[in-house]
């Protein structure tokens, strides 16, 4: 390899921009000075819609599980551009199209003449778990073609096997009964197609704040299915509680007007004995703005929603 291809002032930028991780640079007011293709792969935002902006204005919106802002004081960039501390979280990016992923940032200080810091390098990248795969060939025809994800008639066969695996391992298992609100509204007031975002960008986000070994389906026009292999309440409420703070922290864009997602979710724990039928009548969500209604034959599950002011 000849020594001037080491010497070529734009080889390291390229390494950069090609590296299968996100890269962005902030200065020390915060302003994106660079933002590589992996970045624009993983967040949906090309270089030149955000070079040159404050990380501050909500290009990723990154929050915790529980749905807060990791800006202001929270922001892992913000306190690294302060301290100069390295630091690691686990968050949940918006992406362009509005879903929720997750991903681990890390920020470190770009530091000259030994103590100032001139700036952060942050790298990121989707959790490996949680990417999705293609199940197109593996699932041919029973795939929903609105989402992407298995149809309603899998969904219920999934229910249906979950329920008579009981018997015979004596384990029980967690339903999530997910409903999205307004679709019917938001379809008189802007077309057919209006509501396709609202269930991609649902379908999306829940499939990321589940754990990856949960099933997840359609289930009615508005309404989606996950079944979780534990059949812990905790476990089941905490997950009930994380998809729904995602999925009502992520937007659609129509039009170029962006709407928040709202959205209730019912969750009960199947345990042997139990029939289909009546889990599915106790999970039969309500209005937004419920809270705490016992559901099922042990009364384990309750109806997570708020309304959205």
């Amino acid at each position: 390899m000849p020594s001037s291809f080491l010497d070529s002032p734009g080889l390291f930028q390229t390494i950069l921009e090609e590296l299968p991780v996100g890269i962005y640079v902030v200065d020390k007011g915060q302003k994106i000075r660079f933002w590589n293709r992996g970045a624009e792969h993983i967040i949906g935002h090309l270089a030149h819609e955000v070079v040159g902006r404050l990380c501050t204005d909500h290009i990723a919106g990154a929050c915790d599980r529980q749905g807060q802002s990791l800006c202001g004081d929270r922001c892992p960039v913000a306190a690294t551009l302060k301290d100069g501390q390295t630091r690691r979280v686990t968050a949940y990016c918006l992406h362009k199209q509005g879903h929720r992923l997750p991903v681990e940032i890390r920020s470190q200080a770009i530091v000259r003449n030994g103590d100032f810091i001139e700036g952060a390098l942050v790298v990121f990248e989707e959790l490996a778990a949680f990417r999705e795969e293609s199940t197109e060939g593996s699932m041919y025809g029973c795939l929903d073609i609105v989402t992407g994800i298995p149809a309603q008639r899998l969904t219920r066969a999934v229910l249906n096997e979950s329920v008579a695996g009981m018997e015979e391992s004596h384990r029980g298992f967690g339903i999530l009964r997910f409903r999205v609100l307004g679709i019917d509204e938001f379809r008189s007031k802007h077309g057919p197609q209006s509501v396709v975002p609202f269930l991609s960008t649902a379908a999306h986000t829940l499939r990321r704040s589940l754990d990856p070994t949960s099933f997840l389906g359609r289930w009615g026009e508005d309404e989606f299915m996950a079944v979780l292999p534990s059949a812990s309440p905790v476990a089941t409420a905490a997950a009930a509680e994380t998809a729904w703070n995602l999925v009502t922290r992520s937007e659609v864009c129509w039009w170029g007007d962006r709407f928040p997602i709202e959205a209730v979710v019912t969750y009960t724990v199947a345990q042997p004995g139990d029939k289909l039928e009546k889990l599915l009548n106790g999970l039969e969500p309500q209005h937004a703005g419920v809270a705490g209604r016992a559901l099922g034959p042990a009364g384990n599950g309750a109806s997570v929603a708020a309304p959205r002011g």
